[in-house]
């Protein structure tokens, strides 16, 4: 019997999967049970099991290839086992028909060596026949789903080996039952998940290829390619005020620090070189998510200077030349950590409103941004009401548009208040009249 194909068309493929011991164990960059099961993480089973077949890779490899994926869970609880366990360094030594231990040790002063493991952290999820995981991708062209089949049902488990699963590939678009989770592709999202593209699949080659010639069994080569997509979570309303939380963003966001001040022959940085910053930044960074320009002021004057840029998703690099006004900078990766206002201020840009504003000019043309907006608003899930363009910065410590560059500050207003992040042209607008948007606000002065 042939093996059964699904249209040329762009069409639907649901992977899906249950956990029959009603745990899925694996956590995330940061150490955190992760949920739902990362699109990478299902990918890479899938791939490793085709390696072990024989077959089907091809098939797998497709799926990188893929946008990322609709995903569905359902309810689950974290759990934590609290304590490390002390596991052996090497493999265990055997030994031979003389008598002499045999087996690979990378070093003869970690021959019996123990190390603590950290605490195995995960998920519980139900076993019933509605708790399961679903993944939706969205195929271009022909795609041979008895291969997949065949792969996803040979993969043993997801995470640690302490939580087996039962995968299986199905055609077209499954439907959640009520009360499971839903987390969308969205470009305007917070929540940064990993997913499969062809840069990851490049780093899984090599990595296997780095293991294939190690001479030590068990080798675990650690990969630094971890792509990211920004999802939402479905559910959460426009006018509900349901802001994201502040400490979840910074997760998973990237800060890039400017010089701070004049001195040491150090360029400064002026306020109305965001624009060019954030573009040269994306340029160096390709698949960064959104931008926020972190603006404050220097001196007795307060003259308004780029503080840094936040970054969400993308490669994390050390540092990043730019071109500015005023000479060429390296704007340096640092901790979120170090920026104490940082918190404040994206929880400001993100509170919930119906009128926002860019805090960077837009050389779009005025077709274009109406476009943009509208795009927006339908991923926020609320009618664009009202747009202007205009010259003058709304956003507090924003830089009004200083010549006629073809650049010009971007204002909307939705049917409804909405929390952000509102994402416009790559970069985070701000509510309209938030006052805690500057990293150093100018102080009164004491009388």
């Amino acid at each position: 019997m042939g093996a059964r194909l699904t249209d040329a068309a762009m069409s639907d493929l649901t992977i899906t999967a249950s956990f029959p011991l009603g745990e899925f164990n694996a956590h995330d960059g940061e150490g955190c049970a992760e949920w739902p099961p990362a699109p990478a993480r299902v990918l890479a089973a899938m791939l490793s099991a085709a390696h072990g077949l024989g077959e089907g890779v091809s098939e797998v490899e497709a799926l990188f290839r893929c946008r990322p994926p609709r995903i569905t869970a359902p309810p689950g609880g974290e759990r934590q086992i609290g304590y490390r366990r002390w596991v052996p360094v090497n493999n265990e030594l055997k030994m031979d028909k003389n008598g002499s231990p045999t087996g690979i040790v990378d070093r003869n002063d970690r021959l019996l060596e123990k190390q603590a493991k950290d605490p195995e952290c995960g998920m519980m999820v139900g076993t019933g026949p509605n708790d399961v995981v679903r993944w939706t991708f969205a195929v271009d062209g022909q795609v041979d789903l008895g291969i997949l089949q065949k792969v996803a049902r040979s993969v043993e488990y997801l995470g640690r080996p302490t939580s087996p699963v039962l995968l299986d590939v199905v055609d077209g678009a499954v439907e959640a039952p009520p009360g499971h989770s839903c987390w969308e592709p969205d470009p305007t999202g917070w929540i940064q998940l990993r997913v499969g593209t062809e840069g990851l699949l490049a780093a899984l080659d090599a990595r296997e290829e780095e293991r294939r010639r190690s001479t030590v069994t068990g080798t675990h080569p650690y990969m630094s390619v971890r792509p990211t997509a920004p999802y939402r979570l479905v559910g959460v309303q426009s006018g509900d005020g349901a802001a994201p939380d502040t400490r979840e963003l910074l997760r998973t966001c990237s800060l890039y620090r400017m010089p701070h001040s004049g001195r040491q022959g150090a360029v400064l940085v002026h306020a109305s070189d965001a624009a060019l910053v954030t573009e040269q930044l994306r340029d160096s960074l390709g698949e960064a998510g959104w931008m926020l320009p972190l603006i404050g002021g220097l001196g007795r004057r307060h003259l308004p200077v780029l503080r840094g840029v936040l970054v969400a998703g993308g490669p994390r690099l050390p540092s990043v030349g730019l071109a500015v006004k005023t000479g060429v900078v390296e704007a340096s990766l640092a901790e979120t950590r170090t920026m104490a206002s940082l918190p404040r201020v994206l929880r400001a840009a993100t509170a919930s409103s119906s009128q926002w504003t860019t805090v960077v000019p837009t050389a779009e043309e005025p077709e274009r941004i109406v476009s943009l907006l509208e795009e927006c608003a339908s991923g926020l899930g609320c009618r664009r009401v009202g747009a202007e363009r205009h010259s003058d910065s709304r956003s507090d410590g924003g830089v009004d548009v200083q010549e006629d560059n073809g650049r010009w500050h971007v204002s909307v207003t939705f049917d409804s208040e909405v929390p952000g992040p509102v994402v416009f042209d790559g970069v985070l607008m701000v509510p309209l009249g938030a006052s805690t948007l500057a990293v150093n606000p100018r102080r009164p002065r004491a009388d």
